[in-house]
């Protein structure tokens, strides 16, 4: 007899995260549903993340070392390539499970087959604090649609994806540093059904660099992105998206970071040069970086040189 294939793969990837790791893993570990195996992605942690790990004996526990840090979208396709379940539950390494969560997902999946993601309402805490929100989510399909229009609306910690359907549209997209659960769910939305269960069976922690103004408006900046490149944004709306974020950036540094992030982000996915030139067209030192994006489109300057190039110009005080 061969060996048995897990029905579920449940996904985590971990950077330094020794504060929560065991609350998280022990979560999986005292599932109702016992048919899974868990994998777990490493992403080159240097706190006492391994040491934890490396102490459980579970049988089901697989765990993956990166040999330098290479960041959430690229670990968890890292370790998408090693799972064998047919349906693929994430769980983020300071969050937790209910210990009915992976039972009732499958169950919903196993139920409907046209459906390709499922995910929950989740309970929200805060870190150092005793507070707990509950957020209820859009439900059925149409919803769901209409919400990601604008949003993220399915806890990617609390989701469980048919791998089947993941395959059919490609794993994550490795560009997107962040919100790349936001990306995955608008490609998934263009062939196959979602739904949230109106059950809270996931704990979500909300650390404060979370809630930081930089951090928000980045992942931001990720959300827009994979709107445009999902067809669900149009470029004027980007545009102006772009515009106003860059104004909420107070320091020259910041504004420089944030650009150059948008025009590595667009030129390396091969969004049209003349969308990056739209989304600086009210930017003063325009009609420079055209020509300089121009250049990189065509392979004249290598991104490096671009980046040193617009860099001079920025610093010197152009852009206010």
């Amino acid at each position: 007899m061969g060996i048995k294939t897990p029905k579920v793969t449940v996904l985590m990837p971990v950077f330094n995260e020794q504060k929560y790791l065991r609350n998280a893993v022990n979560s999986i570990l005292n599932q109702t549903f016992k048919d899974f195996e868990f994998i777990i992605v490493n992403d080159a942690s240097t706190d006492k993340t391994l040491e934890i790990l490396e102490s459980y004996s579970d049988p089901r526990i697989k765990i993956y070392t990166n040999k330098k840090n290479i960041g959430v979208a690229k670990s968890l396709n890292v370790g998408l390539k090693m799972s064998k379940g047919n349906y693929i539950a994430r769980q983020d390494a300071d969050d937790i499970s209910t210990s009915d969560r992976l039972a009732i997902e499958a169950a919903f999946l196993d139920s409907h087959p046209d459906y390709a993601v499922v995910g929950t309402f989740p309970q929200v805490i805060y870190e150092n604090s005793d507070k707990i929100r509950y957020g209820k989510r859009p439900i059925e399909d149409i919803e769901i649609r209409r919400t990601l229009k604008t949003k993220n609306c399915i806890v990617h910690g609390s989701a469980m994806i048919r791998m089947k359907c993941l395959l059919d549209v490609g794993l994550y997209d490795e560009a997107m540093e962040k919100s790349q659960d936001f990306e995955l769910w608008l490609r998934l939305s263009q062939k196959y059904y979602l739904r949230n269960i109106a059950k809270f069976l996931y704990v979500l922690r909300l650390h404060n660099k979370n809630l930081e103004t930089g951090y928000i408006l980045e992942q931001q900046l990720f959300v827009a992105f994979g709107k445009i490149k999902n067809n669900s944004s149009n470029i004027e709306e980007a545009t102006e998206y772009f515009l106003n974020t860059i104004a909420r950036y107070r320091s020259i540094s910041a504004k420089n970071k944030f650009i150059f992030k948008c025009i590595k982000l667009f030129t390396f996915n091969k969004i049209s040069i003349y969308n990056i030139f739209r989304m600086t067209y009210k930017i003063r030192f325009k009609e420079y970086i055209r020509i300089i994006l121009t250049d990189v489109k065509f392979r004249r300057i290598e991104f490096k040189e671009a980046k040193s190039k617009i860099e001079k110009v920025l610093n010197a005080s152009l852009l206010n």
